[in-house]
């Protein structure tokens, strides 16, 4: 994985059992994300309005006394496609594995006394940010401001009367791979993603699969989603013994 150093603001990666402690944001893309390869060229990712925002979360990352951070945008090299792939595989376990998520809600502007309007934030509707909401077992939320909201325990009535999901699923992450494929397929049901066939790829954690991928390529009729039913059913049906999907 590749992470920016949260004192010297440099990428770095580690493999294997060398990863370190690492705090990992989500987010909601606009339209001045700061890329792979903006941030090797420091005048050019300085031009980036969204910069502030890995700037702030080097921040809070620093005062939680965590040294890495990993941001999809710009820890990933999107123009190779193996790099990519591969992200796309492991970035449910990734999230799982981060210390803590901090998730900035962009359009919430939050007074510190009243949630009104937290529902209605964008965060809430994406596809990719339904698995960054269930696989960190740690996660804080904040406000366009970056003023702290909560947590995912103490905001864990609020967010099951938004999402659907059922608190249990939401405060103990390993329970979601014990609940139904009708189940998860309904978390997803009101949430949209840019690529049609991302709408499948963002699942892939959910149901423990890996696939390959044709990015842009797999159309309208999400060819991605009929194979990525494929491969659920397949594993469904071979899935067995304690603690394993029957």
């Amino acid at each position: 994985m590749r992470f920016i150093n949260t004192e010297t603001l440099i990428l770095e990666e580690y493999f294997g059992d060398q990863i370190p402690k690492y705090v990992i944001l989500s987010h909601t893309w606009r339209d001045e994300e700061v890329t792979f390869q903006d941030w090797q060229d420091t005048n050019r990712r300085s031009t980036k309005r969204d910069l502030w925002k890995i700037d702030a979360a080097c921040i809070e990352a620093r005062r939680s006394s965590i040294e890495f951070l990993w941001v999809d945008t710009n820890c990933i090299n999107k123009d190779s496609s193996a790099e990519l792939s591969e992200a796309i595989n492991s970035i449910f376990v990734w999230y799982q594995r981060s210390s803590v998520c901090f998730v900035y809600v962009d359009d919430f502007h939050y007074s510190g006394r009243s949630l009104t309007n937290f529902e209605a934030c964008r965060w809430f509707t994406r596809g990719w940010t339904l698995q960054e909401l269930l696989a960190p077992r740690k996660i804080r939320f904040f406000a366009a401001s970056w003023k702290w909201i909560g947590d995912k325990y103490s905001l864990g009535a609020q967010i099951s009367a938004i999402t659907s999901i059922d608190v249990q699923y939401l405060l103990r992450p390993d329970s979601i791979h014990l609940t139904s494929i009708a189940k998860k397929m309904s978390w997803v049901g009101v949430r949209s993603t840019t690529r049609e066939e991302d709408i499948a790829y963002c699942l892939l954690g959910l149901f423990e699969v890996n696939m390959a991928f044709s990015m842009g390529k797999e159309g309208k009729h999400s060819y991605a989603f009929r194979r990525r039913l494929s491969g659920i059913t397949t594993i469904t049906l071979y899935s067995a013994g304690p603690g394993r999907r029957q």
